[in-house]
């Protein structure tokens, strides 16, 4: 994420996602006592960890691996409360801290749910670092589906593949949009059926990031059924929720997650819809979708993956099998040979200089050279 993104970001979730940091605010002040110990997972802008401090906490530990880091840096600095708050860059994975906290807060959520790989770093988190009896803020995630009718949306998302550009036809790219899930913003008056709790995901026990579920929805009503709806509502704390749940968004005003159907299918008032969402960690979503009349078998039926929207090559899948044997590449050599020579002496002129004499062929360019020294230095200098 660019750094004009971080900061267009962090203004929407500072000022334009309703009552979400009042609901946190809340929650914090219910769960936080004074004199604990907080850690603040994916701090971002900080703000959490500044909420905490208000809350009683006596030292919070702020978490972030993005330069968003910086954000937060600079409002805490406004406060007066700095001394309390210990600003970390990095990925939570990566570090150990010297206790165990009396509360976790994160707000990692998404569309449907938490952020790719939130569920897994939540957990990893909990296990190390949160005392036993601890607070998690949020504690638990309900994952929601409900049917839609959303024409404007299916042209603009998946239907933009079915035509001609420049005489070329664009078509082999649909099956890559109708096996995405895209963020998307519904009303009530897109639903054909109200939403239906797939599951609940207990996140001061749970430690499966597999999630989902199955549900049945009625029709209410007559119309064209494009896709699904995914939305959730976070308990936070006991009597403190959050929804993006259609028609119910003051507390958020985060989109939706809109499953598509491969294509258009007409419904009736009084037809069965069951749709079943499923997802590890919200890095692979499948999502399967029968339409039926009152006691007749389905007359539509749809599965889909977003498996099937990547672009991966048979020969990169291969080397995630446990199987596959890794041999050293040019690169993994010229990488190598880079490493061994970071022993705090040598300067990055120095090395960028040694890299084209070395292996120019690899690195062609003086920009390449730079690129490729800046990256190493990054994650292992």
């Amino acid at each position: 994420m660019s750094e004009y993104d971080l900061l267009q970001f962090h203004a929407f979730c500072l000022t334009e996602t309703g009552s979400r940091l009042d609901q946190y605010a809340a929650a914090l002040a219910s769960r936080v006592r004074q004199g604990d110990v907080v850690l603040d997972l994916g701090t971002g802008s900080g703000l959490l960890a500044l909420l905490a401090c208000r809350a009683g906490a006596r030292h919070v530990y702020a978490i972030e691996a993005s330069g968003a880091i910086r954000f937060g840096e600079l409002l805490a600095s406004t406060t007066g409360l700095e001394d309390r708050i210990e600003l970390i860059q990095a990925p939570s994975s990566q570090l150990t801290l010297p206790e165990r906290v009396d509360a976790i807060v994160a707000d990692i959520h998404d569309t449907f749910g938490l952020q790719t790989g939130g569920l897994a770093t939540l957990f990893d988190a909990r296990d190390r670092f949160l005392k036993p009896g601890g607070a998690l803020i949020p504690r638990a995630i309900q994952l929601m589906a409900a049917p839609v009718e959303a024409s404007h949306l299916y042209a603009k998302e998946v239907d933009v593949w079915i035509r001609r550009v420049q005489d070329v036809d664009v078509s082999p790219l649909r099956p890559f949009a109708v096996n995405q899930v895209h963020p998307a913003r519904f009303g009530p008056e897109h639903l054909l059926g109200k939403p239906a709790e797939l599951t609940v995901v207990d996140l001061e026990r749970a430690t499966d990031p597999h999630a989902g579920g199955v549900v049945r929805a009625v029709a209410l009503r007559d119309g064209t059924m494009h896709g699904v709806c995914g939305c959730f509502a976070t308990t936070l704390a006991d009597g403190v929720t959050m929804s993006n749940v259609p028609g119910d968004g003051g507390t958020t005003n985060f989109a939706q997650a809109f499953f598509p159907l491969d294509a258009p299918v007409p419904v009736v008032r009084g037809d069965t819809i069951s749709m079943g969402i499923e997802g590890y960690d919200g890095q692979v979503m499948r999502w399967r979708v029968d339409i039926a009349r009152p006691g007749q078998p389905p007359h539509a039926r749809f599965e889909h993956s977003s498996f099937a929207a990547t672009l991966l090559s048979m020969k990169t899948l291969r080397k995630h099998a446990d199987d596959y044997r890794p041999a050293l590449t040019r690169w993994g050599a010229m990488e190598r040979a880079l490493l061994e020579r970071f022993d705090g002496t040598s300067p990055a002129a120095d090395l960028r200089s040694w890299l084209r004499e070395h292996f120019g062929d690899q690195l062609p360019s003086q920009r390449e050279a730079e690129s490729f020294l800046k990256s190493t230095i990054e994650r292992c200098g």
